[in-house]
């Protein structure tokens, strides 16, 4: 009996560490580094001639319904054209994505017939790409004006070779989506509600993980990497995307978070696809703590094992 309570008490102080204890203790940490040091400031933005080059990477399977909203929005973006590759990424796709991306001169369409999944794509983009810094994005999020330059900011701090930026949910309603049924409107309202609590939960101890030395990992709907010291991701990586990130981490790079560059998309259409996706997460976050068991090592990685394993 006392075996099975002190096994109860352990699981039960792991659950509240994970959800509460952590984002306390991190809190109290980070004021308390505040207080000794000051907050960070960011260093200024050089002349436009001396900004670094930018590829914008939108890795696309049949979007064509997106297309032109997403080509407005990246019109948008506050970067000097000059500075500025977009490219777009659509193996496999067999709609008329392609045709439709043909229209805009400012497009570099990089193409395969065959689909190897999302990060193939990534990976075939990479080959082509020649700019310094490489931002991935989704092809149905919107970013925000000042994206970009936010990004480039952040990537001039110290030891800062990745940035990622801020997920914002949208909810579904009928009014955007006319053809949902009033259930599914509902179940998709309580869907993208309960995703966007999710991820101002996430945002605020990626923000403060950040500030301590390093966030941990990037979300694939915004994210940057500086190509001189990239490394690829398994091709097999369920969350190619952090596990991108972590690589980095791994080389004693840090990774900036920042919620000044924002990439805003609607929620799960339904429990059901959101619950697909957490199973997705669930299953990736598993794959990857294996393969970056290296990190949980005291001894060599002291502050990114306290934080990797606590978040």
């Amino acid at each position: 009996m006392t075996a099975l309570k002190t096994v109860f008490w352990i699981c039960l102080f792991l659950v509240v560490y994970t959800y509460v204890g952590y984002a306390i203790l991190l809190w109290l940490t980070v004021r308390v580094k505040r207080m000794v040091k000051g907050r960070q400031k960011l260093p200024a933005l050089p002349p436009s001639d001396e900004l670094p080059t930018v590829t914008l990477m939108i890795c696309a399977y049949n979007e064509q319904d997106v297309i032109v909203e997403k080509m407005q929005n990246i019109r948008s973006l506050q970067y000097p054209r000059e500075k500025l590759c977009i490219m777009w990424v659509t193996d496999g796709s067999d709609d008329n994505s392609n045709e439709l991306l043909g229209q805009y001169a400012e497009v570099k369409l990089v193409y395969s017939p065959e689909r190897r999944g999302k990060a193939a794509a990534m990976q075939h983009g990479l080959r082509e790409n020649t700019s310094d810094i490489v931002v991935f994005t989704d092809a149905n999020t919107m970013l925000n004006a000042e994206a970009l330059t936010e990004i480039v900011r952040q990537m001039m701090r110290p030891g800062v070779s990745c940035v990622s930026g801020e997920k914002r949910v949208a909810s579904r309603n009928a009014e955007h989506d006319p053809k949902q049924s009033a259930a599914g409107a509902s179940d998709s309202q309580v869907a993208a509600e309960g995703e966007g609590l999710y991820w101002k939960y996430e945002s605020a101890l990626k923000r403060w993980d950040s500030e301590l030395y390093s966030a941990m990992g990037a979300a694939g709907e915004l994210f940057a990497v500086r190509m001189k010291h990239y490394r690829q991701a398994p091709s097999n990586a369920l969350l190619d995307d952090f596990m991108m990130s972590m690589l980095l981490l791994k080389d004693g790079h840090r990774i900036a978070y920042t919620s000044e560059a924002y990439a805003c998309e609607y929620g799960s259409a339904s429990m059901r696809e959101e619950s697909k996706r957490k199973r997705r997460i669930a299953a990736g976050g598993l794959q990857s703590t294996w393969w970056l068991r290296g990190l949980m090592n005291p001894l060599r990685h002291p502050k990114v094992f306290f934080q990797f394993i606590s978040h």
